[in-house]
C-alpha cells in the first residue's frame, strides 16, 4: 500500500523535517544546500532540492535559528545555526518525540512496557 501522498504522511514529513534540521545545526552550521543534501543522502524522508528553504525561513522567523554569510568560491553562502531558544526547542522536540516513539512502540509490542 502506497501512503506517500497522504495527509498523515505530509504532516509527519514536516515535522520530521524540523527535528532533522534542529539535530543538524546542533554541533555546527550548515548551509542550506548542505542541509539538503544530508538530508537527502542519510534520510528515509528526503526532501526535494529547494524544498528546505521554506522550512528554514520559518524556523529563522521563529528565532530557533539565524544566520550568517561567508564567501566561498567568491559566491556567498548563507550558513544556519541554532540559537539558544532553537536548543530549548530541540531539547524539547526530541524529549515529545522520544516519548511519542516509546508509546507507539509498546503498543506496538502489546502493551507490555518493559517486556520482551
Amino acid at each position: 500500500m502506497d501512503t506517500k501522498n497522504d495527509k498523515w504522511h505530509t504532516q509527519l514529513r514536516k515535522g520530521t523535517f524540523e527535528l532533522a534540521i534542529l539535530l543538524l545545526l546542533k554541533n555546527d552550521s550548515m548551509y542550506g544546500y548542505q542541509i539538503t543534501k544530508k538530508m537527502q543522502d542519510d534520510s528515509s524522508f528526503p526532501i526535494a532540492d529547494g524544498s528546505i528553504y521554506p522550512i528554514l525561513r520559518r524556523m529563522s522567523a521563529n528565532k530557533w535559528i539565524d544566520s550568517f554569510k561567508e564567501e566561498y568560491e567568491g559566491r556567498n553562502r548563507k550558513y544556519y545555526y541554532l540559537t539558544d531558544l532553537g536548543k530549548e526547542i530541540l531539547e524539547a522536540r526530541w524529549k515529545e518525540f522520544l516519548s511519542v516513539y516509546t508509546f507507539l512502540n509498546n503498543l506496538k509490542s502489546g502493551g507490555r512496557e518493559g517486556n520482551e
